[in-house]
């Protein structure tokens, strides 16, 4: 599971995903609680956002345009190497 993964699942999909349907993109699948608090640190790092309508069994995050910013920074510096 790499940030670069992760966030180019939520740019081909371009709205909001719940974890599970991230954890099922995932190969190898990693463990549940991990993918929880992995998105939670992108959240915090500003690269995804939450659902207005969040609330209890509907959590669903989606890319934002610093997230954007980011894999295209990622692409690049791994073209570099």
């Amino acid at each position: 599971m790499t940030k670069l993964g992760v966030l180019s699942i939520f740019a081909r999909t371009g709205g909001y995903l719940k974890p599970d349907d991230i954890l099922n993109q995932l190969r190898p699948v990693p463990d549940r609680r991990s993918l929880y608090s992995y998105l939670g640190r992108l959240r915090n790092q500003g690269l995804l956002e939450r659902s207005p309508d969040y609330r209890k069994g509907h959590l669903a995050y989606r890319l934002t345009a610093r997230g954007r910013a980011r894999i295209e920074y990622l692409v690049r510096a791994g073209q570099k190497h």
